[in-house]
């Protein structure tokens, strides 16, 4: 190869994975930079994407939040806590697991301040079989991380989403939330994080998820 194009492409690679790294460090940076880095995780489906959009644009169209945004909708949020208005940031947008393949989720657990997880509140209430046991190995998995950082864990937050899919929450929303929030899979997982808050709603229209964040809201520290 004659020599003038050997240093452009020496040029290029070095640039490459400059930006790679880069790239990699932009939890770390933010985690600098904000006080309140937040880890949105849960099973697939569950409404991860749809949370952060919402925290991103708490306007949203009155028929509702989309189920998936694009990764640019990552990123920066203020909440009124207490009065106060505290800023947090969600650096990555992170896959749903449905069992132990979580490498990802380990990594932001340990860079977060807070730790949200969602979970479908309406096969809580339904005692689906194949929920309750996702939950308890993702109640472990939590439970590991936490043990492992004693005095400086995240702050957990349980958050039951698709409570609107059952089928009395158009008639007795309150009542679902408190059978969710009565379910043994949820009040032993609750305990063995620390004794996490737990928050039931829905996404599924704006006026759902502004209930929602409010008792997000009113669950943080």
């Amino acid at each position: 190869m004659p020599l003038p194009l050997v240093i452009p492409i020496i040029a290029v690679a070095a640039a490459a994975l400059a930006g790679t790294a880069i790239f990699a460090a932009i939890p770390k940076i933010w985690k600098i930079l904000d006080k309140n880095t937040v880890a949105i995780l849960g099973a697939p489906q569950t409404g991860k994407t749809a949370l952060i959009r919402l925290l991103r644009d708490v306007d949203a169209p009155d028929d509702g939040l989309p189920s998936a945004v694009s990764g640019e909708d990552r990123g920066r949020f203020r909440l009124e806590v207490k009065d106060k208005a505290v800023d947090f940031a969600v650096p990555r947008d992170l896959p749903g697991s449905d069992g132990l393949n979580v490498a990802e989720w380990k990594d932001a657990f340990d860079d977060a301040d807070h730790v949200w997880y969602l979970f479908r509140a309406d096969l809580v209430a339904q005692d689906d079989a194949a929920t309750v046991q996702l939950l308890r190995t993702h109640f472990a998995l939590l439970r590991k991380w936490l043990s492992a950082k004693p005095g400086s864990g995240p702050k957990i937050l349980l958050v039951g989403t698709w409570a609107d899919e059952h089928s009395d929450y158009a008639r007795h929303a309150s009542r679902v939330a408190e059978k969710v929030m009565k379910a043994g899979v949820i009040k032993i997982g609750s305990v063995q994080l620390g004794g996490s808050p737990v928050v039931v709603g829905s996404l599924a229209t704006s006026r759902d998820a502004d209930r929602l964040l409010k008792g997000i809201k009113s669950r943080l520290q």
